[in-house]
């Protein structure tokens, strides 16, 4: 006979699940595909104590009626200097916050971390960059590039989450930057840093303590080849805001994008150009991209972006080769590559055109992605000015949707983007006709031209 506990009490069970890392389901049995998202390969095991659930929510709190809840919104949110990144995050950093910030590896996370950490100290604010890939020496020598003010962030290299939070409780800063969350592990559990289990719970232990002490706590992920956060899905539902930092390594420019956000809109975007001492905000992104457009080149359309409250004017490439292969390249870098598949459809059925024999590669210049509608028109003029090798009319945009039956269909704040196109000095604005004759767009010092379908489009262009 098995010689039970002297207390009387039974051990509690393990109990055994796999966690899908893609969009964090649970099933009791390994299987090579998740039955929700249909991911392979994607479940991994989970091993937890039955009786040992927790949550970041104190257990004990009573329900109290929401009207007796004080919220002082001037105390509640604190711009950080650096104007761009608090566009994109709705106007501040919001006390007791816990947020997500993604990207590439040396896309400049933590180039664009340091520096807010050092604007967040001139507020007198006391500031904590938790690291766990890089020594202090490397973190000493980047501040000195960037000519960072030093004396006022305390740097803290530490994987252990019980080691940060007792750093935490010590010197109770205000804002916590943890680089990154894939490097962390609590001593809970025996699965190693970067599991599922261990982002999952390191991640559980930090909001915890950020929503109970009211400190705002900003994680740093990595960035998959798909382009999504490492780490299970739930990560992203757990934060009160996901950023992402897009840009290519060569080029200069970065995107910052809001992809979630509790607090704000998702629709803004903060620009940054990256230099010898560190990201720099651009606040007047159209300066820098004009001069460009004035000598166009057969495949090259500008097209007028609506990225929350501000226009980018960005330039459209298209190269329309022939290929022996049986299956033509379509390739897309910046847009999504299933509207340039709709796009070559219509033409082929509307135009009777054929690219069965001829590859097509589109580039979004800078290093930028937009998925918007709005792209079809200009992305549609620069296939066919590929095509035909004939340039577009210079000091030009083109803005508009395209549909199925081959007409063009209007978007939203045109009257907007008509606005910064005579600002910026464009000349002619192909609209959809639609658009032109059911609003009334006009733009002092710049001609409307309106375009009906892809064969007005084309014949405009012969």
């Amino acid at each position: 006979m098995l010689n039970q506990p002297k207390s009387g009490k039974k051990l509690a069970k393990k109990k055994v699940e796999y966690l899908c890392e893609k969009c964090g389901a649970k099933f009791p049995k390994w299987t090579g595909r998740c039955g929700h998202c249909s991911a392979w390969e994607s479940l991994k095991e989970l091993t937890s104590v039955a009786s040992s659930r927790s949550t970041w929510v104190d257990s004990g709190n009573k329900p109290i009626p929401l009207n007796d809840i004080h919220v002082d919104s001037e105390a509640e949110r604190w711009k950080t200097g650096v104007f761009e990144f608090d566009r994109v995050i709705g106007g501040g950093i919001v006390q007791g916050s816990f947020g997500l910030l993604g990207g590439t590896p040396g896309v400049g996370k933590s180039t664009l971390i340091l520096q807010l950490l050092a604007r967040i100290a001139r507020l007198n604010k006391k500031a904590l960059y938790v690291t766990g890939e890089e020594s202090g020496h490397q973190i000493k020598q980047r501040s000195n590039r960037l000519l960072i003010r030093q004396e006022d962030i305390l740097i803290m290299v530490e994987s252990e989450v019980e080691q940060i939070l007792n750093a935490m409780k010590e010197h109770k800063p205000d804002f916590i930057v943890i680089d990154s969350i894939q490097t962390l592990f609590t001593n809970q559990f025996t699965a190693s840093a970067g599991s599922v289990t261990q982002v999952r719970e390191s991640a559980n232990l930090l909001m915890k303590y950020a929503k109970r002490n009211d400190v705002s706590v900003l994680l740093i992920g990595h960035v998959t080849k798909e382009g999504d956060i490492a780490g299970p899905r739930t990560l992203e539902h757990m934060v009160d805001y996901v950023l992402y930092l897009e840009g290519e390594k060569r080029e200069q420019h970065r995107l910052l994008r809001a992809v979630k956000n509790r607090f704000g809109t998702i629709s803004e975007v903060g620009l940054f150009k990256m230099t010898a001492k560190g990201l720099v905000e651009v606040s007047k992104p159209n300066n820098l991209f004009v001069d460009k457009f004035n000598n166009p080149h057969p495949g090259m359309a500008i097209f007028a972006a609506n990225e929350g409250t501000r226009t980018l004017f960005l330039e459209i490439q298209v190269l329309v080769g022939d290929t022996e292969q049986k299956n033509p390249a379509r390739t897309c870098i910046g847009m999504d590559r299933n509207r340039l598949q709709v796009i070559v459809a219509v033409l082929e059925k509307h135009l009777q055109m054929d690219f069965s024999s001829n590859d097509i590669y589109v580039n979004l210049a800078e290093g930028f992605r937009v998925i918007e509608p709005a792209m079809d028109l200009p992305v549609t003029a620069a296939l066919l000015s590929s095509y035909l090798l004939k340039p577009l009319p210079p000091k030009s945009i083109f803005i508009g949707e395209v549909a199925l039956t081959g007409e063009f269909r209007s978007v939203p704040a045109l009257q907007e983007r008509l606005y910064e196109a005579a600002r910026c000095g464009f000349e002619l604005v192909f609209l959809p006709e639609l658009a032109v004759k059911t609003g009334k767009f006009s733009q002092k010092g710049v001609q409307v031209v309106s375009v009906k379908d892809v064969q007005e489009l084309m014949s405009l262009l012969s």
